[in-house]
């Protein structure tokens, strides 16, 4: 299973994220779209950085679309955070969408931020231990 994706420069370093993923549509070109408003996915989380993530589905959500994700962090609770869609793409085996977290301040990114930091922390202590 082969991902495309183009690289591009990123503010935050992110890491697999390989969790549910629960979104639901919210806006799109600012406007409120109440017969969709219901309408909500299961996705997999793909990976997860500090201003935004990713997640495979099996919907085409357009770009410039505001959708509510919801996920677990292990050890953080429940998330639940406003993001704009960025892009969108179809692979193999349904669609990667990369999301930008919208308002995302204080507390709640210090939450995302410590996660990423602990998990990079285990992967380097797991290397450590590897005769390279």
């Amino acid at each position: 299973m082969r991902i495309n994706t183009n690289l591009l420069p990123r503010r935050y370093f992110r890491i697999p994220f390989d969790r549910p993923v629960d979104f639901t549509i919210l806006k799109y070109k600012r406007r409120y779209i109440t017969h969709l408003s219901a309408k909500h996915g299961p996705g997999k989380g793909h990976d997860l950085g500090e201003d935004g993530m990713s997640f495979i589905s099996q919907y085409s959500l357009p770009e410039d679309i505001v959708v509510r994700v919801v996920f677990q962090l292990p050890g953080f609770g429940e998330q639940v955070i406003l993001a704009r869609v960025i892009r969108n793409g179809q692979i193999d085996y349904g669609y990667l969408t990369a999301v930008q977290f919208l308002n995302l301040h204080g507390s709640r990114r210090d939450k995302i931020r410590n996660y990423i930091a602990g998990e990079t922390k285990k992967n380097y202590r797991f290397l450590k231990h590897l005769k390279i």
